[in-house]
């Protein structure tokens, strides 16, 4: 990773120096160019006005303004051609062309005044053309025309030069890229591996780590989240051993009561009153129904499993179905006379799993008369809207203490265990419930306030969703 950092960000480093250098070269020579054009031009003018100056005189090889023309042409290598307005050459420093006429379509467009200044590029050489004004005035009448041919490579020498220093930069650059690349790949791979280190650690066993947070703030963010998740997983594991923990108890104390139960009937020996064997059948009796109950709540959640389970999905009357439950538990309800009260705000149809869902409503309203006080009551009432249906159930028994919320949908988790015991709850009930809500893609709420009573609000969508 180190070598594909380092190769990266050099690569991008040298990129960049290039596109730099290339930029800062071609604006350079474009700038040197329009210099040495306009100090070109410049002398064309100044030789203009002269011209003006010696009525177009420059025939004669003693005419000292012809000699500094060939001296002009000389100092930049290359050629001058002076014509009037009649388009005749009055003196062509090469005399190719003296005294011979010259038109063409730039000459034409300078005499007629449509143009100030014309360059042209041809090859190796660059021709500069400009006009000739009476009085040596630019906004008097045109009487000729000035033409400067200098060779490209004199006008672009800079450009040269500044080319052999952007080179010398370019190398600087891809040294200081190289460099910086080089300290980079090992500052960021620095932190990573510290980071790998400790990971390794932790999956060599020691899940109870965190890795240490090193290195810039997105590794360090990325850090704290990857800790996230090993303190959910830790808690996952906790909770896993407390479950299996539970289990255990859960299921050894009837055993025990049992054996213990048994082992009385043996010491007895055959001399054991009829009544007194019948009393200790009984009590085995009582807990080998209390060990099927657990059983039966471990299978319940099981089943309840969302990854391990597959709902049977149907259209279910909730009004029927609900009205159908709390008719079973009307006989529990009668023994301490605590009034069972249903509401339905409307007819209600949904997809749910029919066999799921009413042990979960089951649990909610059973719940509702066990812990409740005599001659009180649970009222169940169903709503709806365009997209859910909601059940609450709400009682006015002892409540839940605030300090317990939280943890009530907690696998084998009571309130009161001895009371919970009494009333045959394994604290397996809410737990059963939320995982058949969620199942069904919905949500449980609780309200509870500590000798007031409890609701429970069930929000569980219309349409079921796979």
């Amino acid at each position: 990773m180190k070598f594909t950092i380092f190769i990266s960000v050099f690569a991008l480093s040298v990129l960049i120096s290039v596109l730099f250098s290339k930029f800062l070269n071609d604006a350079y020579n474009e700038k040197a160019f329009n210099q040495k054009v306009d100090s070109v031009e410049a002398q064309c003018r100044w030789l203009a006005n002269q011209v003006v100056g010696v009525d177009f005189i420059l025939n004669d090889s003693s005419n000292a303004l012809s000699s500094q023309t060939n001296e002009l042409a000389a100092s930049m290598n290359g050629r001058i051609i002076i014509i009037k307005k009649n388009y005749k050459i009055i003196k062509d420093t090469h005399t190719d062309f003296q005294e011979k006429y010259f038109l063409n379509n730039d000459v034409l467009r300078i005499m007629e005044g449509r143009e100030e200044r014309i360059v042209n590029e041809e090859g190796d050489y660059i021709e500069i053309m400009c006009p000739i004004y009476s009085a040596g005035s630019e906004d008097g009448e045109v009487f000729g025309a000035v033409i400067a041919t200098v060779p490209r490579d004199d006008l672009m020498a800079a450009g040269i030069e500044m080319e052999q220093r952007r080179n010398m930069l370019l190398v600087a650059f891809i040294i200081v890229g190289l460099t910086f690349s080089v300290i980079l790949s090992y500052l960021l791979t620095r932190d990573l591996k510290k980071i790998q280190h400790d990971v390794n650690f932790i999956a060599m066993g020691h899940e109870d780590e965190t890795i240490r947070e090193v290195g810039f703030l997105e590794i360090r963010r990325i850090v704290s989240r990857f800790n996230e998740i090993l303190g959910r997983m830790q808690v996952l594991e906790d909770s896993r051993k407390e479950f299996v923990s539970n289990v255990s108890h859960e299921l050894k104390t009837p055993m025990t009561s049992m054996k213990v139960l048994a082992d009385s009937l043996l010491q007895q020996g055959d001399q054991v009153p009829a009544e007194l064997y019948r009393e200790f059948m009984s009590d085995m009796v009582k807990e080998i129904d209390r060990e099927n109950v657990i059983i039966s709540d471990l299978l319940s959640l099981v089943k309840m499993d969302k990854k391990a389970s597959k709902l049977e999905i149907s259209n279910v009357d909730i009004n029927e179905l609900l009205q159908i439950i709390m008719k079973r538990l009307k006989p529990i309800a009668a023994q301490r006379n605590i009034e069972l009260i249903f509401e339905s705000f409307r007819p209600v149809t949904a997809e749910i799993d029919e066999v799921k869902l009413t042990l979960a409503l089951s649990n909610l309203i059973e719940n509702g008369i066990k812990y409740n006080k005599d001659n009180g009551y649970v009222r169940v009432s169903v709503n709806a809207d365009h997209k859910y249906f909601y059940v609450k159930v709400a009682d006015n028994g002892v409540g839940i203490p605030e300090d317990c919320q939280d943890r009530v949908f907690d696998r084998f988790f009571r309130v009161d265990k001895a009371r919970s015991r009494d009333t045959g709850g394994t604290g397996l009930g809410l737990s059963i419930t939320q995982n058949a809500v969620l199942m069904h893609k919905g949500e449980i709420k609780l309200y509870s306030r500590l000798g007031e009573g409890t609701t429970f609000t069930v929000r569980i969508p219309l349409k079921y969703n796979a």
